[in-house]
């Protein structure tokens, strides 16, 4: 190209794209709409290629043009990034955090924790994106991923908020109909709930000292935490659970954790923030990494009942 393509003129495609229209689009940007189909016409020009089909009262992207939008869209918004970190870098935080979060975590906790970082920072705004499936950040526009994982990634920067615990667990009327359990041996005389691939798999040794999976009764498997608690609270079995979603039920008296082989929690897990290290420059993503980890180290509100329980 003779010429170098602008961001001015990238500017220009997405907001007529976004607008719906040229007209619209120069009154967004406050130009002349022949100001805005100049711009157009100039960087098809310089790319040899059709970016807009025209007609009288609407527009389509072509595959080029498509492409183009997609990639000036996420151009755009580096751009901002880098210029709106590099401008505030020792200033208060604001602007938007965008964040994603598996259910179980973010309804029971992030909510709260996010209500209680805007008291020092109001001016921070934020987007969340509750998602059981692990989201790829090259792939979506988001600023920090929480996660809770026994391995996470290693192809992004992250710091590890807290051990998450584990333990199983029953309501009162259900270990009153059919007997607490001391150890796992004892399931098959149980109900128990399941999250396939998260639920350990029990086993037991027969007498010529061969380990087999322990047969158990599943009435109910899900593949949500969330089910499996509501399950567990209704009476219907025993549940293995993280911690950060039973300390409530437990401290009310609606769920009992189980000690079995004497052992009341297993940390096979931790909560971590996953995030481009180019982004933790900006204070609104420091300030609320930095937030997290005096929240919840050395141990989160959530662990508390532990040391009351094991003391009882």
């Amino acid at each position: 190209m003779s010429n170098p393509v602008s961001l001015k003129q990238l500017e220009i495609l997405v907001k007529i794209v976004e607008c719906g229209g040229l007209s619209e689009a120069a009154v967004q940007l406050n130009v002349s709409p022949s100001a805005v189909s100049k711009s157009l016409s100039q960087l098809e020009n310089q790319l040899g290629t059709t970016l807009l089909k025209r007609t009288t009262r609407s527009f389509t992207l072509t595959e080029p043009g498509q492409y183009l939008y997609n990639r000036a869209t996420q151009l755009l918004l580096d751009f901002d990034e880098s210029v709106n970190t590099t401008a505030g870098y020792y200033n208060h935080p604001q602007g938007e955090l965008r964040i994603t979060c598996s259910m179980a975590f973010g309804y029971s906790h992030l909510v709260t924790l996010v209500n209680h970082f805007r008291k020092n920072c109001p001016d921070v705004d934020f987007h969340i994106d509750l998602n059981d499936n692990f989201v790829n950040l090259n792939e979506v526009n988001v600023d920090i991923a929480l996660r809770v994982s026994s391995s996470p990634p290693d192809n992004y920067a992250m710091r590890k908020l807290a051990t998450i615990n584990w333990a199983y667990c029953a309501s009162p009327d259900y270990l009153s109909k059919y007997g607490k359990p001391n150890s796992v041996q004892e399931f098959p005389q149980h109900h128990c709930l399941t999250y396939p691939g998260l639920t350990p798999i029990e086993r037991s040794t027969d007498k010529q000292g061969v380990t087999h999976q322990l047969k158990k009764r599943t009435p109910i498997q899900a593949n949500s935490s969330l089910v499996l608690l509501k399950s567990a609270l209704e009476d219907q079995g025993i549940a293995y659970l993280p911690t950060y979603l039973l300390s409530d039920s437990i401290q009310q008296g609606t769920l009992v954790p189980l000690a079995l082989h004497g052992k009341l929690t297993h940390d096979t897990h931790a909560l971590y923030a996953l995030y481009f290290p180019s982004r933790y420059s900006n204070p609104k993503v420091r300030s609320f990494i930095d937030y997290l980890l005096d929240e919840l180290q050395p141990i989160p509100i959530w662990d508390n009942w532990m040391s009351k329980f094991t003391k009882n």
